[in-house]
């Protein structure tokens, strides 16, 4: 009787609970579509700093200079005209010889007044999202760079991996150079300082890597130059030398061959190409990969010197001698020869900074990692401290190939 009550319970409720579950299962479907319902409205919400292209200025090239009046400064944005921008690879396009770029030049005392100065001017807010080059004037930079360089780091719109160069004369003249292979002088600066990796003889410095460099107490910033140049009647534009900085401002220069030696001793020296004087003639090597360490060490009297060992690997690119210089002794000459070049260059660089009593190389900030206790003993007086660093140079190389030909060419004989 028991067993045949409970079955006949079990037939009665079965029925409501599997629909009470039912019911249960179809809200949270419901509540669950919902919640993903919200949550795909709030990610397609639309952006809430959106600004039409058609008014906005957008600018590639920045430069700064010194104003006309006491305490003030001018700042030149080479900003892009979409509308004269053809099919055409030259630095003019659209109509009769109208340009790519218009440069719009305004003088405030600061760089948020000029960029606001500038709407009174113009229909079109400059936008500096796109910029790839800030230029400084070398006279400005000797005044002091706080005032652009903490604006344009300091602004979400700017862009910290821009290229930062140093004009040697003024920085309004060097957006105005011709560029014949682009249409806009700011994108040819731009690439150009992309292609410096394959000569070795131009630092490239980000607006990023300056203002690091600047807030690290011991390492003096650099930056390199650019100048204008006359050619056929026209303007044009060319990378040379280095600035050194100390204090946020520019304070001396670095050569051709001290800007060599820079990059060697902070391996950013890559590649390069060196021409070598032996006895027969003129013999052009190809380094086409290279890096260099630099440790500090401590002698045995408590002082601290640097060690740096730098390593090249080579090719021999032209051979203007009529002599073979695949032969083992000649290889040997050229290694001898090829390492001779890379420590003049890096002892002509650290000559020039102990003058500056500027630490170029960070040595400092190596320092610091390896012996934190002693440098805590140093930092406070590093300008003077630095100049007396020692710095031992071990320089390795290999060549690897002579190119395609074994003799040299030459006239009325060889291959």
């Amino acid at each position: 009787m028991i067993k045949k009550a409970v079955k006949t319970g079990r037939k009665l409720f079965l029925p409501f609970s599997l629909s009470f579950s039912r019911q249960r299962r179809e809200k949270a479907r419901r509540a669950t579509a919902v919640l993903l319902c919200t949550l795909l409205i709030l990610s397609l919400s639309s952006c809430w700093s959106r600004r039409e292209l058609n008014t906005l200025a957008i600018v590639l090239g920045t430069g700064l200079d010194v104003g006309d009046q006491p305490d003030t400064l001018k700042l030149t944005a080479q900003v892009v005209k979409a509308s004269a921008i053809g099919s055409g690879s030259t630095a003019k396009a659209g109509g009769a010889g109208e340009k790519a770029y218009v440069n719009i030049s305004y003088t405030d005392k600061s760089v948020l007044s000029v960029l606001r100065g500038i709407t009174h001017m113009q229909s079109r807010r400059p936008y500096f999202s796109h910029n790839e080059v800030f230029i400084f004037s070398s006279d400005l930079a000797k005044r002091d760079m706080a005032e652009g360089l903490d604006a344009f780091a300091r602004d979400y719109e700017s862009r910290l991996h821009a290229d930062l160069l140093i004009s040697k004369g003024k920085a309004s003249d060097i957006l105005q150079g011709e560029a014949a292979l682009e249409k806009i002088p700011a994108r040819q600066i731009g690439d150009m300082m992309e292609d410096q990796e394959i000569n070795s003889e131009t630092a490239v410095v980000t607006l990023r890597d300056f203002s690091i460099a600047t807030l690290s107490g011991s390492k003096a910033p650099v930056a390199p130059m650019i100048e204008v140049y006359e050619s056929g009647g026209e303007k044009h534009i060319k990378l040379e030398d280095t600035a050194v900085f100390k204090g946020g401002k520019m304070i001396g220069e670095l050569d051709k061959s001290q800007t060599r030696g820079l990059l060697w001793v902070t391996n950013q020296a890559k590649s390069g190409v060196k021409t070598l004087d032996t006895r027969w003639g003129q013999v052009v090597l190809e380094i086409f990969d290279s890096n260099s360490k630099l440790k500090p060490v401590k002698n045995g009297d408590g002082t601290i010197r640097m060690e740096l060992t730098v390593n090249g690997d080579g090719t021999i690119e032209s051979n203007e001698t009529n002599e073979d210089m695949s032969r083992l002794e000649n290889v040997e000459m050229l290694k001898g020869l090829m390492k001779e070049a890379i420590r003049a260059d890096i002892e002509n660089a650290l000559h020039q900074a102990r003058t500056l009593s500027a630490d170029v190389f960070g040595f400092g900030e190596a320092i610091h990692q390896e012996y934190p206790e002693e440098w805590e003993k140093m930092k406070e007086n590093w300008e003077r401290e630095f100049p007396k660093i020692g710095l031992n140079v071990q320089v390795n190389v290999m060549l690897h190939s002579t190119g395609s030909l074994t003799e040299p060419v030459v006239p009325g004989g060889g291959q």
